[in-house]
């Protein structure tokens, strides 16, 4: 019985995480516990472990009276989510060097041409997520990669925000450019490019 409980709160962890980087729950959007449950069809316990866990992360918010509602973070929050994520990814990345399977690269390669010959965004923000999630996935000091991961997760939901309506071009360049780079030989240089591009993440949300 306690498996199960474990095993639905989990399952609604990744359903409101899913739900809140894709932009379905919209920042500052209220999270009933009643209608998630109903919406989950499971019993009101795990969804408030699953929000409990959300908030430690820092994807919702409690608010008094209310329960909780999903984070809308002041610009300069996020910058600081993103500056961290842009000095320790690299570092993740650097320990990651030559345990990036090929193929999963070559996989990502060609998903992203795919997406580009269609002009789909949605499907190059996919990719994107795919990579970074791959590079945190081959780091092997778990700990370093668990940070990474938490951060990815922190930022993702701000893509879905204005500044990301810039040039499609520049959109699938920068991520064949960083591709590319963690297939060749200097580490070094993928680790500039990684840098750059999370930075480049941070300003296009930031921009007002």
């Amino acid at each position: 019985m306690v498996l199960k409980k474990v095993s639905l709160a989990e399952l609604a962890y990744r359903e409101l995480v899913r739900a809140v980087i894709d932009g379905s729950l919209a920042a500052g959007e209220r999270l009933a516990e009643e209608q998630l449950a109903e919406r989950f069809g499971i019993s009101r316990t795990p969804v408030r472990e699953a929000l409990r866990r959300l908030n430690e992360e820092g994807l919702v918010e409690t608010v008094p009276r209310c329960g909780f509602r999903v984070c809308r973070p002041e610009p300069a929050e996020i910058g600081a989510l993103f500056d961290c994520r842009a000095r320790i990814e690299p570092l993740a990345l650097e320990l990651a060097w030559g345990k990036i399977p090929a193929d999963r690269l070559r996989e990502l390669a060609w998903a992203l041409e795919q997406a580009e010959r269609s002009s789909d965004r949605a499907g190059a923000l996919e990719v994107d997520e795919a990579l970074h999630g791959t590079i945190a996935e081959s780091c092997p000091n778990r700990p370093l990669a668990e940070i990474v991961e938490r951060l990815i997760r922190r930022t993702a939901p701000f893509r879905n925000w204005r500044g990301f309506e810039g040039d499609c071009g520049g959109l699938f360049q920068e991520r064949r450019e960083l591709i590319q780079a963690l297939a060749g030989n200097s580490a070094a240089r993928a680790m500039e490019l990684l840098a750059a591009h999370i930075r480049r993440g941070a300003a296009a949300v930031t921009r007002k």
